[in-house]
């Protein structure tokens, strides 16, 4: 058994070779063991038998107890356990143990350079002990850290640290290590993976391995002995032991290797098995560790690989002007972090960190480029922008442009700069843009015109535009708003914006009254009585009149000093701080002496009267006045800073009592347990597949002469591995006089040997039994034991061909298991295969599905866009038409309108026609509403739609990430039946997913489609809407003309109107004349008698009559007719108003429908998210 062992082992170490590719990210060596070939590096501080020989004791069967003995005086001798006898090459019955009752203890692996750690296994012998801590070094054993706490009591063992998963790299934790169980002599094994360990850290893995993986050597501390049962008698021993050490691991790369070379400095052998330390390094890296970019590649900085990312060494860029570079990094920040090569040695008269810059006396060539020989020439400079002439400096090749000229030749201004000039020392002057009226400080570089905001103009955009001003703390010009009749222009000053008022105004814009004045000027200003040397420069309020006074100024004139300001107006200075101090201590002292003359009693007046403290409080206060022109205030400086500092311990105190209350980030309880039972079944089904997998791919063959020959060879390579390794720690001086001593006693040794062999091979022929091992290999039925000389009655193993293990069977043997597994991995493969072409059918109909969605969103939008602007358009012909219809009564009821015209428009009114009857408009609107009402609530559809396609999204991730477990599994558990079983399992799990899913996916775009082919009817609808409305404003816009020329008439009436009633004035006060002559001329006409005059007279007075007569006829005509044309107006007014009325209640029914509108617009509108 133990060779087959050492085979297995042998197998496993082979197939671990396997590189990885490290051209698309970190690739990593394959794990091996790191103690082979470095057993002369592993110490023990405590080891049994090294003195001599000790005896311990441990449960034997159910009741008794056996006692062996430990020697390790001589390390090859079956009694020693030496830390040699933990290596995995030891072979079987071999451990390592320490003293009895010896504690703590350590088992330390020195190993000179950095590592990468991968997985140590610890397989314990006797009792496990009670608490140990693995540790870990980077700097070769000078401090040590600790990787892993493990105990059976964390929290009694190890207090302060934590006992949960760490979830940063810098954490560490407790594993609490099962119960030993009832005999805790038996056999256990513990694993300890760094990765593992930091699984939940949200890091990569290429981080992990670099913070956590890393070492110079380990360290496994034992602190405290397991427990272990005391029977009556003799008590049992106590002590640690380990029957195997593994060290999984490989040279450190940093993801930048694949294998580690061999160490040609060191004398091993060129086939010996040891792990070294030099990495095949990778991506232009080099050193053992790859842990510098390689010479030429160091225009980059040095980084680990990480997955993705292979973060290879980049080559300097010296434009191929120079052979060798070096990194420098203060190149590498200046360049924001791009690049810090710097070469050297440039050529081709180049210069500078790359070789991108010509050398002193050349310029860069125009017909070339920088990465050619004639990159760099002579230059060739412009007289007039160079401080010689044109000429090139000969120290350094380029053009000595002038202080503000910029160019390869110095032929240009610099930014900001114009007028280039051969008489300007400076070359240009610079732009004087103004920084709040320009736009930028950029001028013309010819005429040094600035780019002015608006209302600025001038050559430096400094001067504000007429009719504008900037104030003093304003970076804009504003308008001056002088007032137009109280300021002679619309101008003002550009500095303090005052306008230039007229005679009895005041003020910035010329609005109040003048200086030093107050009221309102349009009734009358008054002057300010005001002291102008205590007054601010507005002297007095410019509604009430009062002072405005100065800062420690006081009065109703303010011609006085407030208190606490030395007694000099109009200076007012305030008085020392010291005063204001002595002053508060005056006045207390003034109030507890008022209140303690309160309480003493009066006395009699007279000599030594102590009554009177008038005098004395007077000399207090002089004696205070004294002080207080004599002192000086104390400096109180480092009063306030030990106040502040006070505080500041204060809020720190604070701040620690906050975060010392604030409770700990809890994980769920069930949720580490479970992880940690998944985490423990995944590991006991791979170290299975493992076993299996080499019995499978290291089984013997079919005959017997297979099966001898590869126990055989697997024998002398065990023996020569052993030889080796024994070999390897001896001088090599040594080595040669051993090999001579032993050809020496060949002769002497050989005939022994002969009879040796001679008994070996005869007892080959009775064992060792071959059956059972065939039995676990490839499943043999074989019940006759089977040597390598005698197997007689049947093969060993079934030949080929034999049916294979079918599903629901028990299959018994590597072999079979493998060839199962191999066929459930083709079914799982080709079930994967259509679910990967159901899954691209499922993504390319949620891809229309969302494009669908996109597209009803879409026509939503618009038709949301278009029924906001039918309302607006329907609001405003409804505001126009209310204005029309107001204007209409107002001309109606207007008795100043022209009659004529009044009748004219009611003619147009009762002739006109609607483009559409009134009821075939309302047939219209109705149809309209009853279509938004049916119209699909696209909001509540895209809300659906939204989680259907969330839940689609994700039922389709967890079919894609479930089809990439699976083949996960199917590459991992190669071999494990139970595995496809659950991965059999797991796809009926997911085509019924993923049917949901598709399910899903077509009623979406049903729902979608539906809501699509509904939006079309409603859109038409609302144009057909429009297209009703749009023919009545033409009829809106004529009538409004109408009113409007009506209007005018009325206004011509009016004036006519006016005009008549002053001619009726005036012929009134004629016809008042007249009578008034008539009366006086019948008065006269008896004195006069019957003489020729009266014959005149009197036809002039029967004319007067008659004309009379005539203008009452026409005014009683003019009534007649204003009596007739009342009635004609009262008829339209009436059928007007039943127009307006129908109008009105058509207006109603358009606002319920607008309302409608609305309310679906608005619904519309909120689902665009």
């Amino acid at each position: 058994m133990s060779c087959c062992a050492a085979f297995l082992l042998t197998a496993i170490a082979a197939v671990s070779q396997a590189q990885t590719d490290c051209s698309r990210g970190a690739c990593y060596p394959p794990s091996n063991d790191l103690l082979l070939g470095r057993a002369h590096q592993l110490h023990a501080s405590s080891t049994c038998g090294l003195t001599g020989s000790e005896v311990y004791c441990t449960p034997y069967q159910q009741s008794r107890m056996k006692c062996c003995p430990c020697d390790s005086r001589n390390p090859n001798s079956q009694l020693a356990h030496t830390v040699r006898d933990a290596l995995s090459t030891s072979g079987p019955d071999r451990w390592w143990q320490s003293r009895k009752e010896v504690n703590p203890v350590s088992l330390q692996l020195d190993m000179d350079n950095l590592f990468q750690l991968d997985n140590l296994v610890l397989s314990f012998k006797g009792p496990r002990p009670s608490a140990f801590v693995i540790e870990r070094t980077l700097d070769n054993g000078r401090s040590w850290q600790p990787a892993l706490y493990l105990a059976t009591d964390c929290q009694r063992t190890f207090p302060g640290i934590s006992t949960t998963t760490p979830l940063t790299l810098d954490d560490t934790y407790c594993y609490t290590l099962p119960p030993t169980g009832a005999d805790p002599y038996q056999d256990h094994i513990i694993q300890f993976s760094p990765l593992r360990q930091y699984a939940y850290v949200p890091a990569t893995k290429s981080q992990k391995i670099e913070d956590a993986s890393a070492l110079t050597g380990l360290r496994v501390r034992f602190t405290e002995l397991g427990d272990v049962p005391r029977p009556p008698g003799r008590a049992l021993s106590r002590f640690y032991a380990l029957k195997e050490m593994r060290v999984m691991g490989s040279c450190m790369c940093h993801g930048h290797a694949n294998r580690c070379l061999p160490d040609t400095n060191n004398n091993l052998p060129s086939d010996s098995i040891q792990v070294h330390p030099q990495c095949d390094c990778q991506h232009n890296t080099a050193g053992v560790n790859c842990e510098r970019c390689a010479d030429l590649f160091v225009d980059l900085p040095w980084r680990p690989a990480e997955e993705g990312n292979t973060h290879t060494c980049k080559r300097c860029e010296c434009n191929n002007h120079a052979q060798r570079c070096r990194f420098d990094q203060a190149v590498y920040e200046a360049s924001g972090r791009m690049s810090g090569g710097v070469c050297e040695g440039c050529m081709d008269h180049t210069t500078g960190p790359k070789c991108d810059k010509c050398a002193p006396g050349y310029q860069p060539n125009p017909r070339s480029q920088m990465g050619r020989p004639d990159a760099c020439i002579r230059c060739v400079c412009s007289a007039e922008g160079t401080v010689n002439g044109g000429r090139c400096d000969d120290s350094t090749g380029s053009c000595l442009c002038k202080v503000n000229v910029e160019g390869p030749r110095c032929d240009r201004c610099k930014r900001g700069y114009y007028d280039l000039s051969p008489s300007n020392p400076l070359g240009c002057s610079k732009c004087s843009c103004s920084p709040d009226g320009s736009l930028s400080n950029i001028c013309d570089p010819i005429t040094g015109q600035c780019p002015c905001r608006s209302h600025f103009h001038g050559m430096n955009c400094e001067v504000c535009s007429k009719g504008y001003w900037k104030p003093s703390l304003s970076g804009r010009c504003q308008p001056c708003g002088c007032d137009p009749t109280r300021s002679y222009s619309d101008t003002c000053d550009q500095v303090t914006g005052q306008c230039q008022c007229r005679p009895g105004f005041g003020g910035l814009t010329c609005t109040e009254c003048p200086e030093n004045a107050y009221g309102d000027p349009l009734i009358g200003c008054r002057s300010c009585r005001c002291d102008a040397e205590g007054t601010l420069p507005e002297v007095c309020d410019k509604q009430t009149g009062a002072c405005l006074c100065q800062p420690g100024v006081t009065g109703t004139r303010c011609d006085s000093c407030n208190r606490g300001h030395c007694d000099s107006f109009p200076g007012c200075e305030t008085c020392p701080s010291c005063f204001f101090t002595l002053d508060a201590q005056r006045q207390n002292l003034s109030f507890a002496l008022e209140r303690l003359s309160l309480r003493l009693p009066s006395r009699p007046v007279g000599d030594g009267d102590l009554g009177n403290f008038g005098p004395r409080i007077r000399v207090l206060e002089t004696s205070l006045t004294l002080i207080q022109n004599s002192i000086s205030l104390p400096p109180s400086a480092a009063i306030q800073i030990n106040d502040a500092l006070s505080q500041l311990d204060k809020l720190r105190d604070q701040v620690d009592k906050i975060n010392n209350d604030l409770s700990p980030l809890e994980k769920a309880p069930g949720l580490d347990s479970e992880l940690d039972r998944l985490q423990a079944l995944l590991d006991r089904l791979t170290l299975d597949y493992k076993a299996k997998n080499d019995a499978k791919d290291n089984s013997v063959s079919q005959n017997n002469s297979g099966s001898l020959s590869a126990i055989k060879n697997a024998y002398d390579e065990s023996t020569d591995a052993a030889k080796k390794v024994d070999a390897s720690g001896k001088p090599l001086k040594e080595s040669a006089d051993i090999r001579e001593d032993t050809m020496d006693l060949q002769n002497k040794v050989q005939p022994g040997n002969t009879r040796d062999l001679d008994k070996l091979n005869q007892s080959m022929a009775s064992r060792p039994n071959l059956t059972p091992v065939a039995k676990q290999v490839c499943g043999s039925v074989r019940l006759e034991p089977c040597t390598p000389l005698q197997c007689a009655g049947g093969d060993l193993c079934p030949p080929d061909g034999s049916p294979p293990c079918e599903k629901g069977e028990v299959c018994v043997g590597a072999m079979p298991l493998s060839k199962r597994a191999d066929a459930d991995a083709k079914d799982v493969k080709d079930r994967l295969d259509k679910l990967t072409g159901k899954i691209t059918d499922a993504v390319e109909k949620l891809q229309q599905t969302q494009e669908t969605t996109n597209q009803v969103r879409q026509s939503t939008e618009k038709l949301s866009n278009k029924m906001k602007q039918a309302r607006d358009e329907l609001e405003d012909d409804l505001k126009e038409t209310r204005d029309v219809v107001k204007e209409l009564k107002d001309f109606l009821s207007d008795p100043s309108s022209n009659l004529t015209h009044i009748q004219e428009v009611s003619d147009w009114i009762l002739k006109a026609k609607l483009p559409l009857s009134l009821a075939a408009l309302k047939r219209k609107l109705e149809e309209l509403k009853n279509l938004a009402a049916s119209l699909p609530d696209s909001t509540s559809v895209l809300k659906e739609a939204e989680p259907q396609l969330d839940t689609a999204r994700k039922q389709l991730q967890e079919a894609q990430d479930a089809r990439d477990t699976a083949l996960g599994v199917k590459a991992d558990v190669n071999g494990l039946l139970a595995g496809f079983n659950s991965v059999e399992g797991s796809l009926s799990d997911l085509e019924d997913k993923l049917q949901n899913s598709m399910d899903l996916i077509d009623n979406l775009n049903n729902n979608l489609t539906e809501a699509k082919n509904q939006l079309s009817p409603a859109e038409k609808a609302l144009d057909d809407a429009s297209k009703l409305i749009k023919p009545m404003k033409p009829q809106l816009d004529e009538l409004k003309d109408l009113l409007q020329d009506g209007g005018l008439l009325a206004q011509d009436a009016q004036d006519n109107a006016d005009n008549a009633d002053d001619e009726a004035a005036a012929a009134n006060k004629d016809l008042l004349s007249l009578e008034k002559q008539l009366d006086r001329l019948k008065d006269e006409a008896p004195a006069s008698g019957s003489g020729g005059g009266a014959a005149p007279l009197g036809d002039r007075l029967a004319k007067l009559q008659k004309d009379a007569g005539a203008l009452a006829n026409t005014t009683d005509n003019m009534m007649n007719a204003l009596e007739g044309k009342a009635d004609s107006l009262r008829g339209l007014k009436d059928e007007f108003e039943t127009k307006s009325a129908m109008l009105k209640g058509l207006e109603d029914e358009l606002r319920g429908y607008l309302k409608t509108l609305r309310s679906k617009a608005n619904d519309l509108s909120t689902c665009q998210g």
